[in-house]
């Protein structure tokens, strides 16, 4: 049996935490779909909505059951049934069952996770290091923007994937090389993602720039500020209108104006009725509504994908997803806190050897198919789930997340100012 609830605001800050009662079958995605067929590790330390956990209570007579007990006094290592632990700070809907079965194989000390969206764990870790009390040990989410900015503020271990980790093409063009971070999988966003019946009659674009030229209010996007891969998209598309690839460290004259070229790309947009909507739930809302209110957004991948996908009925068959002339990379990524003891340190670092393993990968696909699991491996040997095209047809464009991390809080500024208001 299947059951989905999906909120209408998918970022719910978490002012609860606490552990939640359910059984084997139920989980939680990071879009906000509740769902009953994908199994969950019950040594997650916190939940991501206490919103949520309150509907399924109501819903399915289930017992719910969200306790007091808090991890702000805990440390990134603690004793636990006499092993030490290490403290996964993840942004990933298949975060806890990998960790599960990581820990199934290393009993010498245990993964416990620590479930939030990317934004909270970000800002976590940051005031965490500046106050000098640590309390993650792994730090794991999409997009590299953030991880980049932890690196150079000197937060990171070095050299934590091994130069032996088979990475496809994908993989190794996301790979910084000091290694202090390493990718796990990849999605992309910036794909067409549109509704047959909304656009019925209607020429779809093969470019991004085609996007400009779409009837009135037809297209819309998540807001940067709030939804967690939408800011690499903007960085991605000023980055590839001004020819700025990941391999090459620009000069700030040539940053500018790459800048200055999108802020014009996204003008043209406002100026044709883009609808500018928080996050994935309210914009695939209103594509997926009776009838649909938007036509066409430019989202995550797998946040349509696994509408699309979903079994035993898709939630969405009326939804497809079409690549332009190129999308963005969003990497997600591991890292590991440098503050760790050199013992903890190498007993991370067995962890992101986990997922940067065949079998992690394996496990990472299984532990959320209709979610965050539709991504596309970065390990040789490796396919992704049935449904998604090949990771090349994707068009896939890397972005420097060293040069467009800083920049980040500026552009969404700008952003915020000019298109959403």
């Amino acid at each position: 049996m299947l059951i989905t609830w999906t909120s209408p605001d998918v970022i719910i800050s978490s002012l609860v935490r606490g552990p939640i009662a359910m059984n084997s079958s139920t989980s939680m995605s990071r879009r906000g779909v509740v769902r009953l067929d994908v199994p969950m590790n019950l040594t997650t330390t916190s939940i991501k909505r206490a919103v949520t956990a309150r509907y399924l209570a109501a819903v399915l007579g289930a017992t719910v059951a969200v306790t007091s007990l808090s991890i702000v006094n805990s440390g990134a290592a603690t004793p636990h049934s006499s092993v030490p632990t290490i403290l996964l700070y993840n942004a990933q809907g298949y975060g806890d069952y990998v960790a599960k079965a990581f820990n199934a194989t290393n009993p010498g000390f245990k993964i416990v996770v620590d479930d939030d969206s990317t934004g909270p764990l970000f800002t976590k870790i940051q005031a965490e290091m500046a106050a000098g009390n640590p309390k993650w040990g792994l730090f794991w989410a999409d997009g590299a923007t953030e991880f980049a900015a932890l690196d150079k503020s000197g937060y990171l271990v070095k050299n934590v994937v091994a130069t032996s980790t088979k990475y496809t093409a994908g993989g190794a063009a996301n790979l910084p090389t000091d290694r202090s971070y390493a990718p796990t999988g990849i999605t992309t966003v910036g794909n067409l993602c549109y509704d047959t019946v909304a656009t019925k009659g209607m020429k779809l674009p093969t470019t991004m720039a085609g996007l400009t030229s779409l009837p009135k209010g037809a297209l819309g996007m998540n807001n940067p500020s709030q939804s967690g891969p939408t800011y690499p998209l903007v960085a991605g598309v000023m980055a590839h209108l001004g020819g700025l690839k990941a391999n090459v460290t620009p000069t700030t004259a040539q940053v500018n104006a790459a800048i200055k070229k999108g802020e014009a790309y996204y003008l043209k947009l406002k100026a044709n009725g883009l609808q500018v909507r928080d996050t994935n739930g309210p914009t695939l809302g209103a594509m997926e509504s009776n009838p649909p209110t938007l036509a066409m957004a430019t989202i995550q991948s797998s946040a349509c994908y696994g509408q699309i996908l979903a079994k035993p009925k898709s939630q969405w068959p009326t939804g497809k997803v079409k690549t332009l002339d190129y999308s963005i990379a969003l990497p997600g990524n591991i890292a590991v806190d440098n503050k760790l003891s050199p013992a903890l340190q190498a007993d991370a670092m067995k962890f992101v050897a986990y997922v940067t393993s065949v079998a992690g990968q394996h496990a990472m696909l299984q532990g959320d198919p209709y979610g965050d699991s539709l991504f596309w491996p970065v390990i040789k040997g490796v396919n992704p789930r049935p449904g998604l095209p090949s990771f090349a047809s994707t068009k896939a464009y890397a972005i420097n997340p060293y040069v467009w991390g800083p920049l980040e809080n500026q552009i969404n500024a700008w952003f915020t100012n000019n298109i959403v208001n």
